[in-house]
């Protein structure tokens, strides 16, 4: 199990018990606090070490979120961890039921007594209303923090599989049609990743020369043009890759909506993938220039012909 399925499972774990109120909320910050050291959550990380830690005055974004100021406008708060809070609620819940029923008084000083002890359930019952208002603020900030992560990790979960899914389906088709441009990739995005900044030309004309290499396995160049039914007619010679691949979309029967988005994607890329506009491409934009043509080109590879070349 990787680290992202751990995490996963244990945010969705903590939400079930937040909802069924199974967990102490001392337990719920420990819990918690597996989730922000899986996932690398600074905020969240940050938010627990307050609660198990308790309240240097700084953090006063935290402070507001756990409900743990006196009043809206004063700067007192309460400082307390979460394990701290817990144990003055349940003291305070005690003393409450140690005094229900009355006392015993009698004599002269019966009504002075009784009003003190009124007071004094009183003042207990407010304590019960800050110490569990704030342990109620504070599981309900993780409730939130955590089921925008649960989320964020079920979507990258879902996207993972989904590009498993399509690079096995791709990867085979590239190799074949790519030849020896396929060979550089490995060793030029492996230069990205450490953010060389001299793999950036390399890379830039390894995805060039990808598409080049695509578009010769998919649709050779001929003399004769080809006519895109009453669209257009295309010259796809050995200089027009551009042409070739509309053309072998057009060859696939897609819809012409998808057949433009390629037509505009691929563009773009080769355009991007230009020599002359090498120098201002930074390493984070050839990433994604060598993600973009990855998988633009999959999908060209992997849709099959309907028409047979210089068909109408």
């Amino acid at each position: 199990m990787t680290r992202q399925d751990e995490a996963l499972r244990v945010a969705e774990e903590i939400l079930a018990d937040i909802e069924l109120k199974r967990l102490k909320p001392s337990e719920i910050v420990l819990k918690a606090s597996r989730v922000a050291r899986l996932t690398g959550h600074d905020e969240l990380s940050a938010f627990l070490s307050c609660e198990r830690n308790g309240y240097a005055g700084s953090e006063s974004e935290w402070i507001a979120r756990a409900g743990r100021r006196v009043t809206e406008d004063d700067s007192k708060f309460y400082p307390q961890s979460i394990a701290k809070v817990e144990a003055s609620l349940e003291a305070a819940q005690e003393a409450i039921k140690a005094m229900q029923g009355g006392g015993n008084y009698s004599g002269d000083y019966v009504t002075i007594a009784s009003r003190e002890h009124d007071a004094r359930i009183a003042s207990q019952a407010k304590a019960v209303g800050v110490w569990s208002g704030i342990a109620g603020q504070v599981v309900a900030t993780i409730y939130e923090m955590l089921a925008e992560t649960y989320h964020e990790l079920l979507f990258s979960e879902l996207q993972a599989s989904l590009f498993a899914d399509i690079q096995g389906r791709v990867d085979g088709s590239l190799a074949e049609a790519s030849g020896s441009a396929l060979q550089k990739i490995e060793s030029v995005s492996d230069r990205l990743r450490d953010g060389d900044p001299e793999s950036v030309s390399q890379a830039l004309t390894t995805c060039r020369r990808l598409i080049d290499s695509c578009a010769d396995h998919v649709f050779p160049a001929q003399e004769e043009p080809y006519a895109i039914g009453a669209e257009a007619t295309l010259s796809v010679g050995q200089q027009n890759v551009l042409n070739r691949l509309q053309a072998y979309t057009h060859q696939c029967g897609i819809p012409k909506g998808r057949r433009d988005r390629l037509r505009r994607t691929i563009a773009d890329l080769y355009s991007r993938c230009s020599a002359g506009t090498h120098a201002d491409v930074t390493v984070d934009e050839a990433r994604f220039v060598f993600l973009h043509t990855y998988i633009a080109m999959g999908e060209v590879l992997t849709l099959t012909p309907v028409r047979a070349v210089g068909a109408n």
